[in-house]
């Protein structure tokens, strides 16, 4: 069956080892599928805002799935589409525990990254490159009262680092309250709402596009990409990937070092 939907991770997978590159050969494959008619959505643990550097450089994409699959974004009628957000009492229980805690946590709400000053006292060791981090750091909202942020909304993603010795307290938090947690980056636990992965979004989204599964080619490397992977009828995970995306999908790709994803597209869907 033809490809109509494209949906690629980013870090690890659609973006160079800086993350923060859309190499030109991989721009011109996502283009020429464009061209075809395929749909280009990018699915990704980031927050909306943090796409648009990426979206820059293929501004020709039709959607972002964010925040783990939290949301998805019609890039071209400006507005979202399908939404699965964190309860806000369960939010603001999770926020008084961590405010009590020697972690660094953000919260992703409304497409924006927000962190309390308490917070910052606490490293993340991630491993990414540190532009990428700087980067990172300049698009995260700092402020003194994460609950007053929040008010009564419902959230995309609590995001936690540097748990040490209180990861055993903070999952049985996230598991009681039927969160689902994954990891794109080392160090890291994202917690979404139930039902909150990229692989449901994309099946949200291909309700709204009237498309099947078989219709749909995406790529990932990491735990978090492991729904849309089994989602999907045509899946790669990268070389790069852990070993738990590599299991999920249809086949292994070529590193994002070596424009993996482009070799693919060029090969199964031009």
């Amino acid at each position: 069956m033809a490809v109509r939907l494209i949906a690629t991770d980013l870090d690890g997978t659609l973006m160079a080892p800086d993350h923060m590159t859309v190499t030109e050969r991989t721009k011109s494959a996502l283009f020429a599928a464009h061209e075809k008619g395929i749909k280009i959505a990018v699915a990704t643990g980031r927050t909306l805002t943090f796409t648009d550097s990426v979206t820059a450089q293929i501004p020709f994409a039709d959607y972002v799935v964010s925040s783990n699959g939290a949301a998805v974004y019609d890039c071209n009628a400006k507005k979202y589409v399908y939404s699965t957000l964190v309860p806000n009492k369960v939010v603001l229980e999770a926020v008084e525990m961590l405010n009590s805690l020697p972690v660094h946590y953000h919260i992703y709400l409304g497409g924006r990254i927000y962190i309390q000053n308490s917070a910052m006292n606490y490293a993340a060791d991630t491993g990414l490159p540190e532009e990428f981090l700087k980067d990172f750091i300049s698009r995260v909202t700092v402020c003194d009262d994460l609950k007053e942020v929040i008010g009564d909304s419902d959230v995309e993603v609590i995001d936690i680092f540097s748990m040490g010795e209180n990861e055993t307290e903070i999952v049985e938090f996230m598991k009681m309250n039927n969160l689902v947690m994954t990891s794109a980056v080392r160090g890291e636990l994202a917690a979404t709402a139930l039902g909150a992965d990229k692989g449901t979004a994309l099946g949200g989204l291909c309700g709204v596009l009237g498309i099947t599964s078989d219709e749909v080619m995406t790529f990932g490397d990491a735990e978090n990409d492991c729904p849309m992977l089994e989602f999907a009828g045509l899946s790669f995970a990268m070389e790069n990937g852990s070993d738990v995306c590599k299991a999920s999908a249809k086949a292994v790709a070529p590193s994002n070092a070596v424009d993996g994803v482009a070799q693919m597209i060029e090969k199964y869907a031009l």
